[in-house]
């Protein structure tokens, strides 16, 4: 082999190298961010980071007693919230809105006996932009389409204070015990009648539940005990327990985190386990244009000249016409029958064309017998 070739295969080598490397490292990376979960939003049932919810979610998805999912989408049907728990994680109280929809869902699960928890973030909130002072003098009619969440809180009867300083501390409670690590910011105040503190920090309310309805209401000023840190490291399983209150199913909210699934065919195809009709479906399709393109059997190869289809004028078309249904002997006889329709013979030319008829001329042609024809009926008397 040449040294140029030698060069050349060389070249190509090192580029498909490289190129198959990048492939490589691509999908590596693309692969570690889908297992991690960094990529979906903090306290996500996604997530599988510390900061994430994907421990708690998969706990329950693995017990055979409780019937987990997760809520992708806003409906004008409001689901019944009996025996069912719906959780809302990483809420920022100060900066978050709440749809009206979500607004309405939220009574009537409380109405229809659900159990609603409400999560906090332990991040410390921005300051309020003044978004609910106006919304306390209005009419249910002229609301906005949305409402802050400390609006929403206040109309159940509590209020979100910050808490100074900001460290890791333990919450004690009665019905579970201490929480051992709490990272909260806030604490809950000014609660109306009704309301009942589970758990305090430093003499602060956390954690409290209501009654509504036929349903209960709880509220945590930290998402850090749902996280997958805290299952791993400082897992209170009385405190999960406690908040499952025995219930059959458990809906995780992902809307309010900025997580929606817009159903399309994929989607429902694997709702509903069409994965194969589809493959089906696809492998169907890629056979009828195999088919299109290429045969078992080998095709006869056509000459060219064999397609070739000349064109013709329309004398020549009437001359094809004629040779095709006239023959030679019949031509002269049709030719007289034709001038005697439209002409109008003297006497003379008549005897003439009597002389003609008689005379057969077989070894004279067509052409020649033609000729003396239209001589005998031209001549003059």
């Amino acid at each position: 082999m040449r040294p140029p070739e030698i060069v050349r295969l060389v070249s190509w080598g090192i580029l498909i190298g490289g190129f198959c490397a990048l492939l490589l490292f691509g999908w590596q990376t693309f692969r570690w961010r889908l297992e991690t979960g960094d990529t979906f939003p903090e306290y996500s049932t996604y997530r599988a980071d510390p900061k994430g919810l994907k421990a708690f979610y998969e706990s329950l998805l693995a017990s055979d007693q409780v019937h987990v999912s997760r809520r992708m989408q806003s409906s004008k049907i409001l689901p019944s919230g009996e025996n069912q728990v719906l959780v809302l994680a990483g809420i920022r109280a100060d900066q978050s809105t709440v749809s009206k929809e979500d607004s309405q869902l939220f009574d009537h699960w409380l109405a229809t006996g659900g159990r609603l928890i409400f999560a906090l973030r332990p991040e410390k909130n921005q300051p309020a932009q003044n978004l609910a002072a106006p919304l306390e003098n209005q009419d249910e009619t002229d609301r906005p389409l949305s409402v802050p969440w400390r609006t929403l809180l206040r109309r159940w009867g509590v209020e979100t204070v910050p808490l100074s300083g900001m460290h890791s501390a333990t919450t004690d409670s009665n019905l579970f015990g201490k929480i051992p690590r709490w990272l909260g910011r806030d604490s809950f105040d000014r609660l109306t009648s009704g309301w009942k503190v589970i758990a305090v920090q430093d003499g602060k309310n956390v954690i409290v539940e209501r009654t509504f309805a036929r349903g209960s209401l709880v509220l945590l000023a930290d998402s850090y005990p749902l996280s997958n840190e805290a299952l791993a490291t400082n897992r209170n399983t009385g405190f999960l327990l406690w908040l499952i209150d025995d219930r059959s199913g458990v809906l995780f909210d992902e809307t309010h985190l900025g997580l929606s699934e817009r159903p399309g065919i994929m989607t429902l195809a694997q709702r509903y386990g069409l994965q194969g009709t589809v493959i089906s479906v696809v492998a169907v399709l890629l056979l009828f244009i195999w088919k299109c393109q290429y045969t078992l059997v080998p095709r006869a190869r056509i000459a060219p000249d064999g397609l070739t289809v000349s064109g013709c004028s329309s004398d020549q078309a009437f001359l094809s016409l004629l040779r095709r249904n006239v023959s030679q002997k019949e031509l002269i006889g049709i030719c007289i029958r034709t001038w005697l329709k439209t002409a109008r013979p003297t006497p003379a030319q008549l005897g003439r064309l009597e002389e003609f008829r008689a005379d057969p001329g077989e070894k004279k042609s067509v052409a020649e017998r033609y000729n003396r024809l239209t001589t005998l009926l031209n001549e003059k008397l």
